[in-house]
Order: structure tokens, then C-alpha cells, then sequence
């Protein structure tokens, strides 16, 4: 069976039962002064034709099911929800600073990494090693969004999913 890469078309499952509401720029705004970086393009558009959710190019290297994307929002109630969430979770597990979450398990998490700069981010994959400093491990999956969107394909449920103790 061959391979089907995401080329720019259809990266959202249609009908998800989750997504937040339509993204406006006024939101986009907002999300980037919070989080003190600049959103890659390519997320953004992303999000203009839904708000995270399902997504239906979840498989990354034979190994990593991200099977959602996170959007954003901030609910009437003010609560920042989506990847407005990601302090709040870094704090929480001890993950690395500058970092902005996608898609996460507790244990397993694809960021946008910023820890090089507030533009420009890599794509990084990060899983629970265990207690202490160096608490979790990181593995960049690729140098900018728009590669790591290239590597995400179509699976089947007989894919090769993640070991835990052997991430690659």
C-alpha cells in the first residue's frame, strides 16, 4: 500500500467531534503576544481552515500517532485553552521552557521548540524519561514546521507505533 504524505490538502478530519472556534486574527494576536514568540505561517493557516482537532496525516516516522492538532482559544470565561495552555502544562510536568505544545499524552509531546529564538521554531518530540533534571527527553523531528508537516502521512492500524524505550 502506498504512502500518502500530507502535499497541503486536507490535513483536518472532517466532522471531528473537537476544534475550538474559527480562529480570527484578533485571537492569532493575542496567542503570539502571550506566548512571546511569532506562530509559523503554515500553523496559522492551518488553523484558519479549523481550529485544531482530528487530524487525518497523523503518523510521523513510522513511530508517533499525533492523532490532533491543538487550535486556540480563550473561552468566555477567559481560561486559555489549546496551545494558550502550554505553561501551564510546562509548569505542571516540568518541560522545557520555550517551548509551545501541539499535540501531547503526559508522557509524550510534539512542540513547536522556540528555545533558539522567539522566531523560526523546529519541530521537537519529547517523552517522560523519568525524575530529575534532565526529566524529559527531546528529539527534533524537524528543523521548521513546513518540513515536519511534509514527513506527516496516513497510517493503518498496523503502523509501527512508538517504544517507549526506544523513541528512534
Amino acid at each position: 500500500m502506498k504512502t500518502s504524505y500530507y502535499s497541503g490538502r486536507d490535513f483536518w478530519r472532517k466532522n471531528s467531534a473537537w476544534s475550538y472556534k474559527p480562529l480570527e486574527e484578533k485571537i492569532i494576536r493575542e496567542a503570539e503576544s502571550q506566548l512571546k514568540v511569532q506562530l509559523p505561517p503554515s500553523y496559522i493557516d492551518l488553523l484558519k481552515e479549523q481550529n485544531g482537532g482530528e487530524v487525518r496525516y497523523s503518523y510521523f516516522n513510522n513511530r508517533i500517532n499525533m492523532y490532533f492538532m491543538e487550535g486556540i482559544d480563550i473561552d468566555s470565561e477567559g481560561r486559555r485553552l489549546g496551545i494558550l495552555s502550554s505553561k501551564y502544562w510546562i509548569e505542571l510536568l516540568g518541560l522545557p521552557q520555550h517551548i509551545v505544545l501541539l499535540w501531547g499524552e503526559f508522557h509524550h509531546y510534539i512542540a513547536l521548540d522556540y528555545r533558539s529564538g522567539p522566531t523560526r521554531p523546529s519541530v521537537v518530540y519529547l517523552w517522560k524519561r523519568g525524575t530529575g533534571n534532565r526529566q524529559w527527553g527531546d528529539l527534533q523531528l524537524a528543523p521548521d514546521f513546513d518540513t515536519f508537516l511534509s514527513k506527516l502521512y496516513q497510517g493503518t492500524k498496523d503502523s509501527k507505533l512508538f517504544n517507549i524505550f526506544s523513541p528512534f
